[in-house]
């Protein structure tokens, strides 16, 4: 009977699971969130009192669609709560059986959600605090096809060190792991693209930080491993893609440190490849942003540098990417925002020189 019972929540649980996701898929984050909790709650404490792996694997799978949907509402705090528990049970279930590699690499994953949440809150911390304390300067640039912040942009006098100093420690777990797995199957080409993850968030925050040498080293180990990645399967789109990622945050942050002649190299790099993606996958709008956000990037830093002719050029053309993307789709309000902004940046430059 105890097995039955067990079986019969464990399946009531994944009915509420499944009913949740399509809520979520349809934009209805209030009524996911209920089921989802309604599903937590079933295996909280489940009528046998099971406290098995699998229990505990089913609940930390609906923690984890809670703490999404609950930073998808921006509730960050609650968020946080609801990943670290995910967090908690994951580490108690590698704990029991140390030789699990996948559960070794859940614990990475969840460290990982909840230092990506941890950055994000000290992220959007500053920004608000930069507007409350009144600074002026040209405000913080929306980047085509991004949010409407980077790290790079709002990290700055109001950091909430705590915050990024767990994200780190987090980050560091993580990499931790996956370094260990890693080494047991050199050959493995997901757990190397994990590694270069790991390294791709731990660099960012130790540039929230402003620890540039710190970020530069993890970044630039992130490129080299997407690197060897791209070269063994250079028909793998996908895999070019991660790599020109690695290579525009390793330009953000050369850019960072005033090295303007390193971030250009970097970030003319990915912008070759974007192009040779896109050229390759016309009709992917993915694409056609990642080339417009490329050349504004570099537009920027060939302002830093002062190279305001050549940077008119880059903003020129990352407007044509925008506007082969509203000729598809005419009236998308972030493209045309995007179009707004690079419209300003170029009368600014042009009314400058």
């Amino acid at each position: 009977m105890e097995a039955m019972t067990s079986d019969h929540a464990l399946a009531q649980h994944a009915a509420l699971l499944a009913g949740a996701d399509a809520l979520r898929q349809q934009g209805d984050l209030t009524g996911a969130l209920a089921r989802y909790r309604a599903a937590d709650d079933l295996l909280r404490a489940p009528p046998d009192g099971d406290d098995s792996p699998r229990v505990r694997a089913a609940r930390a799978h609906t923690l984890k669609r809670i703490g999404e949907a609950l930073v998808a509402q921006g509730d960050l705090a609650a968020a946080l709560a609801a990943l670290n528990a995910e967090l908690a049970l994951r580490r108690r279930i590698a704990a029991a059986d140390a030789g699990d590699a996948q559960a070794r690499e859940q614990v990475a994953r969840a460290a990982a959600r909840v230092a990506e949440v941890l950055v994000l809150r000290s992220a959007i911390a500053t920004f608000q605090g930069g507007q409350a304390g009144g600074q002026t300067g040209a405000p913080a640039r929306r980047r085509p096809g991004a949010a409407s912040w980077t790290l790079s942009a709002v990290a700055g006098a109001l950091e909430r060190q705590g915050d990024l100093g767990g994200a780190l420690a987090l980050y560091r777990e993580g990499l931790a792991i996956r370094r260990r797995l890693a080494a047991q199957d050199p050959d493995n080409a997901t757990w190397a693209f994990d590694v270069s993850w790991s390294l791709m968030g731990l660099g960012g925050a130790l540039l929230a930080r402003r620890d540039l040498d710190g970020a530069l080293a993890s970044l630039g180990e992130a490129l080299g491993i997407r690197r060897t990645l791209a070269s063994r399967d250079p028909e793998n789109a996908p895999r070019r893609l991660d790599m020109s990622w690695s290579l525009m945050a390793v330009g953000d942050a050369l850019a960072e440190k005033g090295d303007h002649a390193g971030a250009l190299a970097a970030l003319h790099e990915a912008l070759a490849i974007r192009r040779a993606l896109s050229a390759a996958d016309p009709d992917n709008d993915g694409l056609r942003c990642d080339v417009a956000l490329s050349l504004t990037r570099i537009a920027d830093v060939l302002v830093a540098s002062g190279d305001r002719v050549k940077a008119l050029t880059a903003y020129r053309d990352a407007r044509a990417s925008v506007q082969e993307l509203l000729a598809r789709a005419p009236g998308r309000a972030e493209w045309c925002e995007d179009l707004s902004a690079i419209d300003a940046w170029i009368s600014e430059l042009a009314a400058a020189a």
